[in-house]
């Protein structure tokens, strides 16, 4: 059986079609008008970015000096409020220090609630025995409400524990003054705040308490005082006590007992959160958070109420604060817009005038490219850059026809040469064995072959016939080189065997014979690696002789393999009175032989490896290979794996032999 791969010859035609490029999309005119409006906008762009941050912040730096300036002002407002409330408390310690009596007290308490403008209760507990070794007294108390356009006041009496305290001299009647935490009032129901103080007086040369004065000033009128103020258009002013309960409010549904905290802790706001704390720390500051009661992104100045313990937030909506410098924004961007546009139209205008030639040019060696080379090409008017890459174009179209025409003939040589090549591998396929199989099962025996040139033609041969005694005569050679030179050789030396064998029985002659001949023909001093052998299809017994080529493989039938031991002698047609030495041996049934050529060990890989002569004896001990077509089957799919991607590099050949009586 010959295997042998697949080969087609595929003639080229004189002139391969080219494909016409696309149309072109966007000209050169359009992209260089594009990239100019582009960079000309980058540069507008970052100008106006820069301008618009600069004035952003110079923007904000300008309000937050305006709001503290119209915070200063609120806290003049309420402190001028406040005044009014400590003024009522300060009046009745300054009567108690005095050492008026009850009634005269409650007169001074009475004026001072009515002169009031937003304190509507007062109230006055004194030591009923002031200076006494007893630490449990009876209080007296005064209380003075203002009620239906009146003052209302009533004495009671109190058990309370009584302890002095003895401090530096001091012109001050209050000391440590505070503002309660907003709470209800018991009478009104009205949440409000009080502002408390101790009374002392000088007893034995040292200042001793002798009671407290409190003065009430209604939330209401600290939430009617800020309501009163506009921020913008929607921004508002509040209150936070110490402890951060809301004492003044622009939504007046907030619960006096509610906190910022809860608010912020409620709604997930971080922001508020930290501005809380700071307030209630003291703190003055600018920040910018989300708002609850706008319900949109804003900013906040807060700063505290002197004398007080509480913090004042002015707020304002941020979208309110840079309206103005938006709407500039929006209108430089929109007359940008407008110009880039002139700008882009004007500047195609200009950028197409100067391209027009590029344009028609374009048109033109489309066409060339198409196949048309008797397009004709306008000369240049004006011999600029355009000009000479015109006037090239018309020389390259010359010069191009030229060589299209010298290509159309070296096309035509090469079919002629390919076609040559087509009918000298024809020829080269007639020296080998027509039908191998048939005519081994002539005498029992099983062969099987491989021939795959590296080119159209090779140098590998192989061949065998039966000689008149019986024997079958074998042989495989490689000559030197590739291509039609090796090829030839090939066929010199596949005739010659052939003649020579017919007449000497000894394969070692039939070398000898052959080297001689080769000698005088060899011109191109070419050489043959070759072994030859002679099978006996009873027997076994076959006589070989080797001239330089690589040792046959013999498979056991046990599927131990081993390479045939014989000495390598001389290549063919180098030195014509070379002898060569004849060997025999016995093939025992069921063995099979591998004849090969170099180019099955020297397969190389892309990496440069190759095959290798180990490889092939692991392939070989393969248990399952039964016949000689599966061992050379085997062996090509393993070099084939081998070598992969990379370009066969030598002829590829095989001859298997099976000696009578191996297992089916």
């Amino acid at each position: 059986m010959v295997l042998e791969p697949e080969q087609t010859l595929v003639g080229n035609t004189a002139r391969e079609s080219i494909q016409l490029p696309a149309r072109v999309r966007l000209g050169l005119a359009t992209r260089l008008s594009l990239a100019l409006v582009s960079a000309v906008a980058f540069v507008f762009i970052t100008a106006f970015y820069y301008d618009y941050r600069q004035s952003h912040q110079h923007m904000l730096g300008n309000v937050n000096a305006a709001i503290a300036g119209l915070s200063s002002a609120i806290i003049g407002n309420l402190q001028g409020i406040l005044a009014d409330v400590t003024d009522v408390a300060s009046e009745l310690a300054q009567a108690v220090e005095q050492g008026k009596d009850i009634e005269a007290l409650r007169a001074v308490a009475v004026d001072a609630i009515m002169d009031s403008s937003y304190c509507n209760m007062a109230m006055v507990t004194l030591d009923s025995q002031s200076g006494a070794a007893s630490s449990q007294t009876q209080a007296q108390r005064l209380n003075c409400r203002y009620w239906h356009s009146k003052v209302v006041c009533n004495m009671t009496r109190t058990a309370v524990n009584r302890e002095p305290m003895v401090q530096a001299p001091s012109s001050k009647a209050l000391k440590q003054a505070v503002w309660s935490e907003p709470f209800l009032d018991a009478n009104s129901g009205e949440a409000v705040s009080a502002y408390i103080a101790s009374i002392y007086r000088m007893e034995d040369g040292a200042r001793v308490k002798v009671g407290v004065v409190s003065a009430e000033l209604p939330l209401s009128s600290l939430a009617a005082a800020i309501q009163r103020l506009r921020i913008f258009e929607t921004g508002y002013v509040f209150i936070l006590s110490s402890d951060g309960r809301y004492l003044a409010h622009l939504d007046t549904q907030k619960d006096m007992s509610e906190t910022i905290f809860d608010v912020a802790r409620f709604q997930k706001n971080q922001e508020l959160l930290a501005i809380g704390r700071r307030m209630i720390r003291g703190e003055t500051g600018f920040a910018a958070f989300w708002s609850p009661y706008l319900q949109k992104p804003a900013r906040i100045y807060f700063t505290p109420l002197p004398g007080t313990g509480w913090s004042i937030g002015v707020v304002f909506g941020e979208e309110e604060l840079f309206a103005n410098l938006q709407t500039l924004a929006r209108e430089v961007l929109l007359i940008g817009s407008v110009g880039l546009l002139l700008l882009l139209a004007l500047v195609v205008l200009i950028v197409r005038r100067f391209t027009r030639p590029l344009l028609v040019l374009t048109e033109k060696s489309a066409a060339i490219a198409g196949g048309d080379l008797e397009v004709a090409i306008p000369p240049p008017r004006i011999y600029d850059e355009v000009g000479v890459l015109t006037q090239s174009f018309a020389d390259m179209r010359q010069a191009l026809r030229q060589q299209l025409d010298i290509l159309a003939g070296a096309r035509a040589a090469q079919a002629r040469i390919d076609n040559e090549l087509k009918i000298a591998r024809a020829i080269q396929d007639s020296f080998l064995p027509r039908d191998p199989v048939g005519l081994a099962a002539q005498g029992g025996l099983e062969i099987a072959t491989w021939f795959e040139p590296a080119r159209e033609v090779g140098g590998d041969l192989f061949q065998c016939f039966w000689l008149a005694d019986g024997r079958l005569f074998l042989c495989i050679g490689d000559v030197s080189g590739k291509g039609v030179p090796a090829a030839l050789m090939m066929a010199v030396t596949t005739t010659l065997v052939k003649a020579m064998a017919a007449t000497t029985p000894d394969p070692a002659d039939v070398l000898a014979q052959v080297n001689r001949e080769l000698c005088i023909l060899n011109e191109r001093l070419l050489f043959v690696t070759f072994f030859a052998a002679a099978l006996h299809p009873k027997t076994g017994v076959m006589t070989f002789g080797n001239a330089g080529h690589n040792p046959p493989l013999i498979r056991h039938t046990d599927g131990s393999v081993e390479f045939m031991r014989m000495a390598p002698e001389l290549v063919l047609g180098v030195e014509s009175d070379w002898s060569y030495a004849s060997a025999a041996l016995r093939l025992p049934p069921g063995d099979m032989l591998l004849l090969y050529t170099d180019g099955v060990t020297e397969a190389m890989n892309i990496a440069g490896e190759c095959f290798d002569s180990w490889r092939l004896l692991e392939v070989c001990r393969a248990p399952d290979i039964t016949q000689p077509r599966q061992l050379i089957e085997r062996v090509i799919a393993a070099v084939a794996l081998h070598v992969g991607s990379a370009e066969q590099s030598d002829d590829l050949t095989l001859l298997a032999v099976a000696h009578p009586n191996s297992p089916r």
